[in-house]
C-alpha cells in the first residue's frame, strides 16, 4: 500500500493551462483526453490540444479525424448514460503548415506583407519544414487559444520527450534567428562612409556568387523572404514574450506522464529536470498502467499479499472436493501469480518515488487496464484515478 497518493482536482479546477509531457508510449495522450473530460464534468470549458504529430486525440476522444480547426466534442452519450457533463469539451490537432500561414497573416503589418511572404517560394518550400517551426507554430498555436474566451482550460498535448523542452525555448530560438548575423546581412543596407562601401563590394561579390550556384530568380527570392521576415521580427518578440508567459504564469502547470518502467522513467525525469531549469513549474507527474489492482478497491495500490498461504488454502479446499491434487496445483499457481504482480506493483512504486520533486507535486497512480480505451466513456473511466477526493 502506499499513503501519498496524489489527485489532479485542484489543477483541474484552478489551473489556466496544463501542459501533458513524457515519454512515447506511455499513454500521455489518453491521459490529457481524461483530464479535459474530467475538467468539462467539473464545469470548466475546455480545449486539449494536441501538437504531437500522431492521431492518437482523435482515437481516445471517439473522432473520426481531427485537424487544425477547434471542434467541440460531443458529450451527449455520457449525459444519456447518467454522467453529468456540464462545462463543454473542444479539441484540435496542430497543422504546422496551415497554422505558420495564418500566424504571417496575423503579424503582417499590411496586406501587401502577408501577400508578399506568403508568396515567397522560400517561405512556401520552409514553412513546415524549417528547424523547430512545429515547437514554434505549436506555442504560436497555444497563444492563440490561451486568448480565446470560448475556454477556460487549455491543455496541451505534446510529443514525445525531448521535443517538449523545444516548445519551452521556441520563443526565443525564433528571435535569436531573426536577430542573427546571417539574417541581417540579407536586410541591411549600407547608409554611407567607407566602411559602408566596403561592406556593400564584398556584399555584392558574395551576390554574385549566390547568384552563379542558385540562379539570380532564386536569390532573389531568398532576399525577398529574408527581407519579409525581418519585417515582421516586431510582431514576432511580442508573441514570443507573451507566450513565455503563460508557460510560465502561476496559473500554469506542466505534468509528466510516464509508465512505472525504468527506462521510461528514466527519461521523464531528465525531461523534468529540463524543464525545472527553465523556471518552470511541475506540480503533478501520472504513472499510467504503473500496477495490478489486485484487492477488492481497484484504486488501491496492494504492494504485498496478505493472504492465507497457498498450503492454508489449499488445505480448506481438500476437504471440499474429490479434485484437489488439481485445485492444489490451480491455487498454487494463482498464489504465485499474485504475489508476483504485488512485488512488480512495489518495485513500480519505489522507482517512482524520484518524482517526489518538490512538496508540491501530487503523484498519481493508474491502474492497469483490461482493455483499450477509444472514447469517451473509456476516458470517464480514468476519472476516479485522476482526481481522487483526497
Amino acid at each position: 500500500m502506499i499513503d501519498d497518493v496524489g489527485t489532479l482536482r485542484h489543477l483541474l479546477e484552478d489551473k489556466d493551462l496544463l501542459v501533458a509531457v513524457g515519454p512515447g508510449g506511455v499513454g500521455k495522450t489518453t491521459i490529457s483526453a481524461a483530464m479535459g473530460l474530467e475538467a468539462a464534468r467539473r464545469g470548466r470549458n475546455v480545449l486539449v490540444l494536441t501538437i504531437d504529430p500522431a492521431k492518437r486525440l482523435a482515437q481516445a476522444l471517439g473522432l473520426t479525424g481531427l485537424d487544425d480547426h477547434v471542434q467541440e466534442v460531443s458529450t451527449e452519450g455520457l449525459v444519456r448514460a447518467g454522467v453529468d457533463v456540464p462545462g463543454k469539451l473542444y479539441a484540435a490537432m496542430l497543422d504546422t503548415g496551415r497554422s505558420f500561414d495564418a500566424l504571417m497573416a496575423r503579424v503582417a503589418p499590411t496586406p501587401q506583407a502577408r501577400e508578399r511572404i506568403l508568396n515567397n517560394r522560400v517561405y512556401r518550400a520552409m514553412a513546415g519544414t524549417l528547424a523547430r517551426s512545429h515547437a514554434y507554430i505549436a506555442m504560436e498555436r497555444l497563444y492563440e487559444a490561451m486568448d480565446d474566451p470560448r475556454f477556460d482550460l487549455v491543455i496541451l498535448d505534446t510529443p514525445p520527450t525531448r521535443n517538449a523542452i523545444e516548445i519551452l525555448d521556441a520563443p526565443g530560438t525564433l528571435m535569436a534567428f531573426l536577430e542573427e548575423n546571417v539574417v541581417k546581412w540579407f536586410v541591411r543596407r549600407p547608409s554611407g562612409g567607407l566602411r559602408a562601401r566596403l561592406w556593400a563590394t564584398g556584399s555584392a561579390a558574395v551576390t554574385r556568387l549566390l547568384g552563379l550556384l542558385a540562379g539570380q530568380e532564386f536569390l532573389d527570392e531568398i532576399v525577398a523572404f529574408f527581407e519579409s521576415f525581418y519585417e515582421l521580427r516586431d510582431g514576432f518578440r511580442e508573441r514570443a514574450e507573451r507566450a513565455r508567459a503563460y508557460l510560465r504564469h502561476p496559473r500554469s502547470s506542466f505534468v509528466v506522464v510516464s509508465s512505472a518502467d525504468p527506462s521510461n522513467l528514466e527519461d521523464a525525469l531528465a525531461l523534468a529536470d529540463g524543464i525545472r531549469s527553465r523556471g518552470v513549474s511541475i506540480e503533478a507527474a501520472v504513472f499510467n498502467c504503473a500496477y495490478e489492482p489486485l484487492g477488492s478497491d481497484p484504486l488501491e495500490v496492494v504492494t504485498s499479499i496478505d493472504r492465507p498461504s497457498a498450503d492454508e488454502r489449499c488445505s480448506t479446499v481438500w476437504e471440499e472436493t474429490s479434485s484437489a491434487p488439481v485445485v492444489q496445483r490451480l491455487m498454487v499457481g494463482v498464489e504465485r501469480v499474485l504475489t508476483e504482480a504485488a512485488a512488480a506493483n512495489a518495485r513500480a512504486v519505489e522507482t517512482t518515488t524520484k518524482f517526489n520533486l518538490s512538496a508540491r507535486t501530487e503523484r498519481i497512480f493508474v491502474a492497469r487496464l483490461e482493455d483499450d480505451i477509444r472514447d469517451l466513456e473509456g476516458l470517464h473511466r480514468l476519472s476516479p484515478w485522476l482526481c481522487r477526493e483526497v
